[in-house]
């Protein structure tokens, strides 16, 4: 079990460039035992509200050997309970979509789009799962994470791994909270050896209609999203 959690989000960093830095906002202590369970239940009530998201993303790629810091931006769409879409438009094309138990994958090259295999489709729904997740609002996993609270400007949850195994390739994840603790405002992955990603999301649009064409992987492209 352990390996196959380590080998999702060494996926997880590599396939969807999901990775991260050293605690950008957390500057006082977590809150009580009592002040977490209280504050979990209200954010996953208030996450609940959410049917739909169409978000725009931009990531920061923070590799310690360079100094440079590799930018690239797209956006997510995310229809409960189990649709998600995750695009790069800048600088390269790709796309990963889930629906249900389906898992698609495109990547745009030499000027048209091209559908990949999925490699290991349970483990890409395992990931897929855990995005989810954090898209409603539950961050709780005691098998998998220790989680932390911390109360700064914004809510930060702190979610550390309890694998020797996990540790050694991701030694955290920061999830930042809106103001109105209804949504994510950025995700970071703090890695091994000070390299890091941090994925910030805006102009949200919640509760809009969305096709559920936009989650069809049975085209060799992806279906257009509209514009927001």
């Amino acid at each position: 079990m352990i390996a196959k959690i380590t080998a999702i989000f060494l996926i997880l960093t590599s396939v969807i460039l999901f990775a991260v830095t050293p605690l950008f906002a957390i500057t006082s202590p977590p809150v009580s035992d009592n002040q977490l369970s209280l504050l979990l239940e209200t954010i996953e009530k208030n996450f609940s509200k959410i049917k739909t998201l169409r978000t725009l993303l931009t990531q920061e790629k923070n590799i310690a050997l360079f100094s440079e810091t590799v930018i690239s931006t797209g956006f997510c769409v995310f229809k409960s309970p189990d649709k998600l879409r995750l695009e790069f438009l800048e600088p390269f094309k790709s796309s990963l979509i889930v629906n249900g138990n389906q898992v698609f994958k495109y990547e745009f090259f030499n000027g048209r789009w091209q559908k990949l295999e999925t490699g290991d489709k349970e483990m890409m729904l395992l990931i897929m799962e855990n995005i989810t997740s954090w898209l409603k609002g539950r961050f709780k996993n005691p098998d998998l994470y220790k989680i932390s609270v911390f109360k700064n400007k914004n809510i930060t949850v702190l979610l550390t791994p309890k694998a020797d195994e996990f540790k050694k390739f991701i030694s955290s994840f920061e999830l930042g909270l809106n103001s109105e603790m209804n949504g994510l405002e950025y995700i970071i992955i703090n890695e091994t050896k000070n390299n890091f990603t941090k994925i910030r999301f805006h102009n949200d649009d919640i509760n809009k209609e969305i096709p559920d064409t936009v989650f069809d992987g049975s085209n060799d492209k992806p279906s257009p999203v509209s514009q927001w």
